[in-house]
């Protein structure tokens, strides 16, 4: 199957946008990060607001997506209410971020939470169906949260050490290595659902990842860029910044530390975006349906 580039295009900015409100979700429960918080809801907005607006050129005409808003059996009538519920939230973030309203600011922040991850998931759902076999699977929408949550928490904790208290940098990293954590383990499960998934075919099978066609994207793409060089660069991120005391006062020490352990979040951000990249079009690869085994 050829990749859908509009599709795909959309998940990688969902995802982001989605991280970075489980992120102010986060913060907002702990009540922390505010000196960030409005800088990642307005992210978070424009992502999802560029991404809604990618996923409709998959339909050829953009105004053809309002013939299926009324149709949720659809998948894509469902990502775009989703999307339209998660845009609504990151505006009341970034509003309320400009205000002093604790509590208000608890409610909308269990919303971006919320919204945060159902919104990948209903994305992810959508591609499953028993046609095509590599996609039936849950480990699929599971893979679209923990890449969006990888992404989403290495921008937020960047952004954190660039903009925000440096206080508060050592729990933003903590945050961020558990986001690529939860993505490397999403990528994983995945990869061994095409591996195991019913209806073997070779287009589909293991050996067109490990050693085929697939081989390149797969190794250099998704092991490398996706897996091992965000964990190191988030690792050592947090070796570089996780230390409170370092970082307290406005000395140039410090600063010079956080600016470093910015820089290692960028470079590990972009690998994490090369990897989703890579995965999803490899997704599409392996998305043979089971008509050509029978016709």
């Amino acid at each position: 199957m050829e990749t859908q580039w509009p599709l795909l295009i959309f998940s990688i900015l969902l995802g982001m946008g989605s991280g970075l409100l489980v992120f102010v979700g986060i913060g907002e429960i702990k009540g922390t990060f505010h000196k960030v918080r409005f800088a990642l809801a307005l992210t978070a907005l424009v992502l999802l607001g560029v991404g809604g607006v990618a996923s409709t050129f998959h339909l050829g005409h953009i105004d053809r997506a309002f013939h299926i808003l009324g149709n949720m059996s659809s998948g894509l009538s469902r990502e775009l209410f989703a999307v339209a519920f998660a845009g609504i939230v990151a505006l009341a973030s970034a509003i309320l971020a400009r205000k002093d309203y604790p509590g208000a600011s608890k409610v909308v922040g269990i919303l971006a939470l919320i919204a945060g991850i159902v919104l990948p998931l209903v994305a992810g759902a959508s591609f499953m169906m028993p046609a095509r076999p590599a996609w039936d699977s849950l480990t699929l929408p599971l893979m679209y949260l923990g890449t969006g949550l990888g992404m989403g928490f290495v921008l937020a904790a960047a952004l954190a050490c660039v903009m925000g208290d440096a206080k508060e940098a050592p729990l933003a990293l903590k945050v961020a290595l558990i986001g690529v954590v939860l993505s490397i383990v999403t990528v994983v499960a995945y990869v061994a659902w095409i591996a195991f998934a019913p209806f073997a075919h070779e287009s589909r099978s293991i050996d067109r990842l490990f050693s085929g066609s697939l081989a390149m994207e797969f190794w250099l793409g998704v092991v490398v860029a996706g897996i091992l060089l965000p964990a190191v660069l988030v690792g050592l991120a947090v070796k570089k910044g996780g230390n409170k005391p370092a970082l307290a006062g406005a000395t140039a020490e410090g600063a010079a530390t956080l600016k470093q352990t910015a820089g290692y979040l960028w470079v590990a951000l972009a690998c994490l975006v090369v990897g989703s990249v890579v995965l999803r079009t490899i997704m599409y690869a392996v998305a043979t349906s089971v008509e050509s085994l029978i016709y």
